[in-house]
């Protein structure tokens, strides 16, 4: 791996910033390579998975993966050029001038998971390149055919000195964290995140955390709960939960329990009815599985209610339906974790006020959506809470968004990639100050002072 990033390093040194067209050319290598290998990343996919849904594969890893491409492509041109700052008064009247310019940091390290093993390097990878950079991904090695797939796409596509992928567990993980990178972009837990960042302190490497957190669902009293229970479904049946934005609790007005199960029996029944049924992902592997097994007898145990909104569970295929979890209480281990999985607990209020303290009293999560109708108690949630985004009447749809910097907030990580702010976040925002060739002002300031200098310091506060 070592050597790699020494080529890569060399290279940036050699070849010196890209230039736009050869920014565009590798944006454009990564949409071909997507393109070309579409059908082989759903076949891939599904193997690891041993059952995901086609369609998600195609819309989540590579068409959002491709949109991502074109709309960067679409603004690169506006985002390389310097941004006029102005300088201070007397210095921009005597003809002074300052800038900030992007510039490329070097190499970026790129740490994905397993959840969107291809969307999750290839979305990151446009903000990367777009700045100029070179990139070394390591996929996970959870979905290891996967990333074999990767590896060798990648290959064909970008030399090792542009865009290399390392394979390998937990091992070659750390050792990657070790690496001396210019940036490095960790996707995954907040537990392994401590790790890489205590890696990257040696070199004094930089970094973006994109980790997750409990996600939290509020519908309001005014909310339409068909329309609510549908959306919140769809989000939460895709991948089968395992989306770092995936709702993971509900907030449901008191007395509303048996509206919200009945219509999300109902969407779910639409989404997955029996001819239908292989559509729905499995676990990831089997260890998923039985952590999934495990907070349902936890919750059971302590007195939940669980609802399955469908009948095709297969420990065989680590296959679980989406279950509604009633009477939940923070003792229990489903909501003291991130899910990330098909279980949904429902948690009601009386008060929207009561919703607001609960949500500032815990980690600040990834992902927060509101439904309902009151654009005050949109704004009062909005504005008194933290999240690193937010859905209104919907969940996730912010992250679809390209013009919307995707990232979040405390435990749910830092940093930005998508859109403007994921170009500046790979970039060294350089300061530029051209000065001025009127030297008379500027002798001043130089010994010997004299009572000249008292009184341009005088005028200099009043003006700054």
């Amino acid at each position: 791996m070592r050597h790699i990033l020494e080529i890569q390093k060399k290279a940036f040194l050699e070849n010196g910033q890209p230039t736009y067209n050869q920014r565009l050319d590798s944006l454009k290598r990564c949409i071909a390579l997507l393109e070309t290998h579409d059908e082989q990343i759903v076949e891939t996919l599904n193997e690891d998975f041993k059952n995901r849904s086609h369609q998600e594969i195609m819309t989540s890893e590579v068409i959002q993966s491709i949109r991502n491409l074109n709309f960067t492509i679409k603004n690169l041109k506006k985002w390389m050029k310097p941004m006029r700052r102005t300088p201070s008064f007397m210095a921009g009247m005597l003809g002074s001038k300052a800038y900030l310019e992007p510039s490329p940091l070097g190499s970026v390290g790129i740490i994905a998971p397993w959840n969107f093993p291809v969307g999750m390097v290839f979305y990151p990878a446009a903000s990367v390149l777009a700045s100029g950079n070179r990139i070394m991904a390591k996929p996970s090695e959870f979905t290891p055919q996967t990333a074999q797939l990767i590896k060798d796409a990648v290959a064909k596509y970008f030399d090792e000195s542009e865009f290399a992928v390392v394979l390998g567990g937990p091992e070659v993980g750390a050792e990657f964290t070790k690496l001396p990178f210019d940036h490095l972009l960790y996707t995954g837990s907040g537990r392994i995140a401590k790790k890489v960042l205590a890696s990257a302190a040696e070199n004094l490497v930089p970094t973006t955390l994109e980790l997750g957190g409990k996600s939290p669902t509020i519908i309001g009293k005014d909310a339409d709960m068909k329309l609510a229970a549908k959306r919140i479904m769809f989000v939460k049946t895709m991948n089968a939960g395992q989306i770092c934005l995936s709702p993971d609790y509900v907030f449901l007005p008191r007395g509303e329990e048996e509206s919200f199960l009945t219509e999300a029996s109902k969407a779910f029944g639409e989404f997955y009815p029996d001819d239908n049924k292989n559509a729905y992902t499995s676990m990831v592997n089997e260890t998923h599985y039985e952590r999934m097994q495990n907070y349902i007898s936890d919750a059971i145990e302590k007195g939940a209610k669980v609802h399955s909104l469908g009948n095709f569970d297969s420990a065989e295929k680590n296959t679980i339906t989406t279950k509604i979890l009633m009477d939940v209480n923070d003792g229990m281990k489903v909501m003291q974790d991130e899910i990330f999985g098909p279980l949904l607990p429902v948690m009601l209020y009386d008060d929207i006020s009561e919703v607001i303290n609960y949500v500032n009293a815990h980690d600040h999560p990834l992902g927060l959506y509101y439904f309902g109708k009151s654009q005050s108690e949109q704004q009062n949630v909005i504005k008194n809470t933290r999240s690193g985004g937010v859905t209104i009447n919907d969940a996730m749809f912010h992250i679809m968004q390209s013009e919307l910097p995707f990232g979040g907030v405390g435990a749910s990580g830092y940093g930005y990639y998508h859109g403007r702010e994921g170009f500046m976040n790979f970039s060294n925002m350089r300061s530029v100050y051209y000065q001025t060739n009127n030297d008379s002002a500027f002798a001043m300031l130089r010994p010997p002072k004299n009572k000249s200098l008292g009184k341009l310091q005088n005028i200099l506060k009043k003006l700054s």
